[in-house]
């Protein structure tokens, strides 16, 4: 093999360790605001509670979806009520996304935390209302 050919060669394997290095430190985070429903849907599913929820409650809405923040996980974890539903989150900006399922009576719903990273169920509670009679 010529000199020539070893050059273009290594030239070649430069280039594509170089670009594979450009391409993954200059990957941006996934923009949670844009996550479509039927992706958190599908997240949603993989866990047993959120999965009976959903074939219980087939006209079920999402109500509210909320990206968390470091400040959003401190705020929760010092909150007055579901403190449960932010406790052990990591303080990591546009990670976790906090869903909020309610059926249509709006008396039985679920709150629940996708880790948007690994794509895992991290957190998921049932909620019942409960209202006087008067």
């Amino acid at each position: 093999m010529s000199i020539f050919k070893k050059i273009i060669i290594f030239v070649v394997i430069i280039f594509l360790v170089f670009s594979f290095v450009f391409l993954l430190k200059d990957r941006k985070p996934e923009d949670l605001s844009v996550a479509s429903d039927s992706r958190i849907i599908t997240l949603l599913k993989k866990n047993e509670d959120n999965n009976n929820y959903i074939n219980n409650h087939a006209d079920y809405i999402i109500k509210e979806r909320s990206i968390l923040t470091q400040q959003a996980i401190i705020d929760g974890q010092n909150g007055q009520n579901f403190k449960e539903v932010y406790q052990g989150l990591e303080m990591e900006d546009n990670r976790y996304l906090k869903v909020d399922l309610i059926n249509p009576a709006g008396d039985r719903g679920m709150i629940t935390v996708l880790d948007m990273k690994t794509g895992e169920v991290l957190k998921a509670y049932g909620t019942i209302l409960v209202t006087s009679g008067g």
